[in-house]
Formats: C-alpha cells, structure tokens, sequence
C-alpha cells in the first residue's frame, strides 16, 4: 500500500515498525500479575507510575495476545489501563493515551480491516432494486471484505471495526468513491443506493467532497445518487441532522430513510428529512402475512405516496412476500427473491442484474 493511502486512512495500528505495549496499574498490582507481564516480556518503567510495558514489532496482536490472556487470567480488566503506543521511543508519559483492556481487544480484534484496506481485499457487491414490472430501477451498494481464505465479511463488522479503529469517517467517505466506481466500471443504469452514515459529519462539504469529484468525473447525474441512512445511525440532534441533508440535497443527491418499522419511527423524521425513498425494514416485510404488519405497511405506503415519497420493500425473499407488497402499493423491490448482493463480475456472469 502506498504512503499516501496510508495517511489517508490514518492507520495507526498498521503503518509503524514498532509498538510499545504499556500496562498501567490503577494502584500497585498484585506480585504474582507482575511476574506474569514480565514473563511475556513486560518490564518496569521508569517514572514513579505502576506500569510494565515492552517494544514489539509491526505485528503487534501477537505480543497483545500473550498479555491480553495474563490480563484476563488475573481479572486484571478493572484495575489497569492500557496504552498502545507506535515508534521506536516512547514519548513523554504525559501524552500517551491510555485505555481499558476491553477497548484495546477490540482494536486487536480488528486489525483484519485495516489488513484488508492495505491490501486491496475491501469491495463493493451490488444488489438490484426492482420496480413491479421487474425491470431494474437502481442497486444498493454494499460493503464486503475478502479474507484470504475466502470467506466473505459483510456490512456489519465492517462497521463495528471501523469504529474500534477510528476509521468509520474516512472508510464512509473511501466506500462511498468506490460504490461509484464499482457501479460505473459495470456500465449498469438507475440509481445508486450508498450507506450514509450522517452522525460523525461536522462539516458536510468536506465529508462529501470526495464523492462529489467522483460524481462530476464520471458524468453521473447527482439525483441518481440515494444517500441511504438507517435510524440506527441518525444522531440524536435531529437539527443537525436536517442540516447535513438540506447540504445534500443542493448538492442534487437524493435522499432514502431506511429500515422504517413503524408509522411513529418514519414521522419523528419524515418532515423534517422530506425523503425521496422510504425503505421498509424487512423484519416488517417478513411479517407481511400478520393483518398487523400489513396494516402497518399500509400506512407507511399512504403517508408516504402523500409526500410524492417512493416506497422500497427490502428483504423480499419469497414470491407471496412480493405479490402482497405488490397489493399494499409499494412502488419498489429488494431482496433474495430477485438477487443476493454481487460481486460485479459474478453478476454479469449469472445475468442477476
């Protein structure tokens, strides 16, 4: 991976030859936790302070494990603090950041992500949305993360090990170019459904600038790209919210509310938001056999059809799903009745899109 990229992403638990891993204790540990950090290559620190701390490699999680499992032999979880520390000298003590033992697992446990951005193995896979006559109307990009044996990491984790290594911001911004990337290289029509993730956002011209440029360099028209959020994503400033999509919007971008369950969940935002798509959770979907979770379809249909808002079924997985939501007016379609999400090139070859 080139230096550029590295800086881009800020990887700061890839990029570095060396780590120092320190312990820190709330107050003076226990003799016998003290012999068994030192038996995994943790010594005393000078500087007054209960800390043992070691220089390892780049490959750091393997000296992690070692003192991850002492930690956790000793219930030592509650009464130490942790710092991870990149270079060959460590710093002055009173700039190293120090952290609990779980919130340093965590990092551990994803460096897989930041593996995979290093080494080109991040992609998009693509999954059509389609209108009652079948025919495609757009995809839905989502995130998926190749291991090297193969098997295939989705959305989720994505996201959690964003989070644990202090990436979402830039990865979001990262996924967003490659969504339109991926969908021009297949030369496929319609719109572009991308994840949006609005919460961390301060400053919506900077964070959009990137797919921006990518919009303006491949001809696409701005309206066929959905922002797509879902409530488990909106931040609680409502205000803030309406800002970042009224940006948005005068930037010509559509915007979808996604994961709608309930008549009360879509109206908290639906004014304030003025979507051009509403997406009904699939959950709900599943359920469509229950007169209640029809009723409830229903109603989102007509408040929505109300606003000149298109309604999106997701999760659409057998034909009596597809045919009732047909009946309850939903205009749009989604799920593995028609396709699972692709990659492109397996896509073409099936003729799934």
């Amino acid at each position: 991976m080139s230096e550029n990229f590295q800086k881009k992403f800020n990887l700061a638990w890839h990029q570095h030859e060396h780590y120092w891993i320190i312990i820190y204790g709330r107050a003076a540990l226990a003799p016998a936790l003290i012999q068994a950090l030192q038996q995994v290559g943790l010594k005393p620190l000078s500087g007054g302070s209960a800390a043992y701390g070691g220089r390892t490699s780049r490959q750091w999680k393997d000296a992690w494990d070692r003192v991850y499992e002492v930690l956790t032999e000793h219930n030592a979880d509650a009464i130490v603090e942790v710092a991870l520390v990149p270079g060959e000298e460590l710093m002055d003590d009173a700039f190293i950041k120090r952290q609990s033992v779980m919130a340093t697992q965590a990092i551990a446990e994803s460096l897989w992500l930041g593996d995979a951005l290093m080494e080109g193995r991040i992609l998009c896979y693509l999954q059509p949305v389609l209108s009652s006559n079948d025919k495609v109307f757009g995809y839905e990009s989502f995130a998926r993360v190749i291991q090297h044996d193969g098997t295939v990491i989705a959305g989720d984790r994505i996201v959690t090990a964003s989070k644990a290594l202090g990436i979402e911001y830039m990865i979001d911004r990262h996924l967003q170019v490659q969504a339109i990337k991926t969908f021009m290289s297949s030369q496929f029509n319609g719109f572009l459904f991308i994840n949006f993730f609005p919460g961390f956002i301060h400053r919506p011209a900077v964070y959009l600038e990137g797919l921006a440029e990518t919009v303006k360099s491949f001809g696409i028209l701005p309206k066929h790209i959905v922002l797509d959020f879902t409530k488990s994503e909106l931040p609680h400033d409502i205000g803030h919210l309406k800002n970042v999509c009224e940006y948005a919007r005068t930037c010509g971008y559509s915007i979808a509310l996604d994961d709608i369950e309930s008549v009360k969940s879509m109206q908290r935002l639906f004014s304030e938001i003025r979507p051009d798509f509403v997406k009904i959770d699939m959950q709900l979907v599943h359920k469509i056999a229950e007169p209640q979770s029809r009723s409830v379809i229903q109603d989102i249909v007509e408040i929505a059809h109300a606003s000149g808002c298109t309604v999106i079924g997701e999760g659409v997985e057998t034909d009596p799903m597809y045919q009732s939501l047909k009946l309850l007016n939903v205009d749009l379609f989604q799920g593995y009745l028609f396709s699972p999400p692709l990659p492109v090139e397996v896509a073409l070859k099936r003729g799934a899109l």
